[in-house]
């Protein structure tokens, strides 16, 4: 980096600084508007005509209420890191590392352990030892400036202490200590606000509070524990030397922070913190492992979005005890009665829990669960809270054993349970209001005709008010506007985008039409292989038709399509053969125009490939990935089989990963996915 220009950037940041503060806080301006202006003009002028020094761009500073948060470009990118579940899995890591820097065993190599703390991921980037800017990490190379929130957090100084570089960016986590979570969620019980469901969720809301006043009440802290760019007046041998560096200049760290030189001691360090996880004042979801020894970490540099100097080690899933209240039933879209478990709400893998899913009667007689029983549950990262057992030796006598609803609870028909199924379900359709609105609901999302602005509780609202029944009835909302503008709740400018969202929405895929029906087993995957198979709308419908006869060569047609079995096929055939189902489609064909699905041309290594996604993707979202794979020519699975070519992992992955195992498919990291799909893309 030029130190000139530094210099020169670093005089007119004071100059600026000074002045705003003289404008904006003491209400004392020494200078007039256009010299102001013309200073800023001087700095921004220098960043413009040397575009490496970007990631210096000022942060306008006015009152107390910022109106959005400007984007700004990591100059180093902030990548993940690869994940471990086992320490099979850390002495690959370890035996990796070795091989890579071609070490003999004799060599002792050290790693520094750290506490993975479940927060907020931050950049602070001090020039000259004063605080620039402070940049969320975003998507790893583009972020969010939050500068004026940060500077509320007592953690972070405005000012280094001691010796300090030119430029330094500072990275570590802002999180919400247990203690302080459970303080701020009494109080938004208190003003009847929102509340957090987990203390990662907190931090990141408040971060990013436009209000800074509301944000100076809540308390959260910092941990320092890397580095992005810094000047070459700046220097460090070992991790432990940064660390010790970051307390010098007036930063914290973890003080559980270890030092270890084998896999003996780190697993001693994950017992230590394991032992100890329920008593720390913050969350964590993992440890990380870090070569110590910055000279190695650079000769093992990075893979695409990871370096390949540190692991994050995930912790086995957090089990809870809790009272379950009562039980209750949900009546899905295809009539399926699902009985759900209110529970006396319990934090679990950081996640509040109220609610949780008790799959079936089968399930429930099986694990012999009661109202009024003592639970354990759990919950692993993003995994669906589950109840893995009873507490028997507490369970009171005023228990209640569970008996499924012999008639369905929204319209009273009476229920039907198969010898051979453990669903049971209430076989009377669009009759029942339940199965109705939760058809509508699936019919707006965000796979199937995406229709923004018609959330559930409205798609209850619009039904309940009668304004819609059907499919073809949401597309003639706008007869209704002037009833919805005088509804409490809604102003005329919702209503306005509302209904522009419905018009824009009556344009769709024909894969997209097959999924947004709602028909059982029918989900995205089968849209899209039924909509390539059949080319156009008119054709599947005609088709669908004559395979009522299972004789027919269109019945044999439909079961022959990859992934189509007969059960999907039976569904099928069964909704475009039932006439109360016809009127309520042919009603909609009246608003909406199918466009037909063209097939990839795109050769890739995944080209004809079944892949299946399992665990939580940190460089996209899962509807993403699935789009970018079948753009490469993959098909998309959703459980893993013989048929399944390959396995994609991110955090935390559930069963398919262990069934993946047993059926030797090959597993393959977010990392090296990503990896591979931008070197064909580049």
């Amino acid at each position: 980096m030029n130190i000139k220009i530094l210099n020169k950037l670093n005089f007119l940041n004071d100059k600026i600084r000074y002045h705003n503060l003289k404008y904006h806080t003491h209400d004392n301006p020494e200078i007039t508007d256009i010299e102001f202006d013309e200073l800023c003009k001087q700095y921004d002028d220098i960043i413009l005509s040397n575009p490496k020094y970007r990631f210096l761009e000022r942060k306008s500073i006015g009152g107390e209420v910022s109106n959005q948060f400007k984007k700004h470009q990591h100059q180093k990118p902030m990548g993940s890191l690869v994940n471990a579940f086992s320490f099979e899995d850390i002495s690959d890591f370890i035996d990796r590392t070795y091989k890579f820097l071609s070490l003999k065993q004799e060599f002792l190599l050290e790693f520094i352990c750290e506490p993975k703390i479940d927060g907020l991921s931050i950049s602070l980037l001090y020039l000259n030892g004063r605080l620039l800017n402070a940049v969320t990490r975003g998507d790893g190379n583009v972020g969010e400036i939050v500068t004026e929130n940060i500077k509320t957090i007592k953690d972070i100084p405005h000012k280094l202490k001691g010796s300090f570089p030119k430029f330094i960016e500072i990275r570590g986590e802002i999180f919400m200590k247990k203690s302080h979570f459970e303080q701020l969620n009494k109080l938004q019980i208190k003003n009847n606000s929102k509340i957090f469901a987990n203390s990662r969720n907190a931090a990141a809301g408040s971060i990013r509070q436009k209000d800074v006043k509301i944000l100076k009440k809540r308390k959260l802290n910092f941990y320092a524990f890397s580095i992005g760019e810094y000047t070459e007046d700046f220097k460090f041998e070992t991790q432990c030397d940064l660390l010790k560096r970051f307390k010098e200049m007036g930063l914290i760290t973890n003080k559980e922070n270890y030092l270890a030189h084998n896999i003996s001691e780190i697993k001693e360090f994950y017992s230590k913190i394991l032992s100890k996880r329920y008593n720390l004042d913050y969350e964590i979801d993992g440890l990380v492992y870090k070569v110590n020894n910055k000279i190695l970490q650079e000769r093992l540099g990075n893979l695409s979005r990871a370096p390949r100097w540190a692991v994050a080690h995930k912790l086995p899933a957090e089990i809870v005890e809790t009272t379950l209240i009562n039980i209750e039933t949900q009546i899905g879209r295809t009539g399926a009665l699902t009985p759900v478990g209110k529970l006396e709400p319990v934090n679990v893998g950081g996640v509040l829990v109220s609610n949780v899913s008790l799959h079936n009667e089968d399930e429930i007689f099986r694990k012999d669960i009661r109202i009024g029983d003592t639970i354990k549950l759990q919950r692993a990262g993003d995994v669906i809270p589950q109840v893995i057992g009873v507490v028997k030796e507490r369970r009171v006598k005023s228990s209640i054993v569970y008996s499924g609803p012999k008639y369905c609870p929204s319209c009273n028909s009476i229920t039907f349970k198969p010898d051979r199924e453990a669903v049971r379900r209430c076989l009377s359709g669009i009759k029942c209001p339940a199965q109705t609105i939760e058809k509508l609901k699936h019919f707006v999302s965000k796979n199937a005709f995406n229709i923004e602005g018609l959330g559930e509780k409205l798609i209850e609202m619009l039904y309940n008010e009668g304004i819609i029944k059907d499919f073809a009835d949401i597309f003639t909302i706008y007869k209704y506007r002037d009833r919805l503008n005088n509804t409490v709740g809604f102003g005329k400018i919702s209503v306005s985008n509302l209904l522009n969202s419905i018009e824009s929405k009556k344009k769709i895929t024909f894969d997209k039409l097959i999924y947004s029906l709602g028909i059982r087993l029918v989900g995205e995957n089968s849209s899209k292989l039924l909509a390539l198979h059949y080319n156009n709308f008119e054709n599947f419908r005609h088709e669908m038709i004559k395979a009522q006869d299972k004789k027919s060569n269109s019945f044999h047609e439909l079961v022959s399509i990859d992934q189509i079995g007969e059960s999907i096929a039976e569904d099928l055939i069964l909704y475009f053969n039932t006439n109360t189902n016809l009127i309520i489609f042919e009603k909609l064909l009246n608003h909406i125009n199918i466009v037909n699905v063209q097939p990839t041309s795109a050769i890739s290594p995944y080209t004809n490939k079944v892949i299946v996604l399992t665990g939580t993707l940190k460089t996209m979202s899962r509807e993403e990935a699935k789009q970018t794979l079948q753009k490469l020519g993959a098909k998309v699975g959703n459980s893993v089989s013989k048929k399944t070519d390959f396995l994609i992992i991110g955090d935390q992955p559930g069963s398919k990963a262990k069934k993946a195992k047993e059926l030797n498919i090959p597993i393959i990291s977010e990392e090296e996915w990503f990896g591979t799909i931008q070197k064909f893309n580049n």
